[in-house]
């Protein structure tokens, strides 16, 4: 994913997007192979940042494979 950060913190990914102040931290679920969004989505995102979090949401899926978590 070009032009995002991913980092891990404990059993958080961050995924942001330098330069934006786009972020997003999903939480891996106890004993469940899924992750969960944190904070609030319900305002009303423009385009940009629904692009943001399509992106993030992929980078931070395929990190949570690559780290065994689903």
């Amino acid at each position: 994913m070009p032009d995002l950060s991913v980092e891990v913190r404990c059993q958080d990914i961050v995924v942001s997007k330098p330069g934006t102040g786009l972020s997003v931290t999903y939480r891996r679920e106890r004993n469940e192979p899924m992750l969960v969004a944190l904070g609030s989505m319900r305002c009303d995102p423009d385009a940009d940042t629904l692009a943001f979090l399509a992106e993030a949401w992929k980078a931070a899926h395929a990190k949570a494979k690559t780290l065994g978590w689903l």
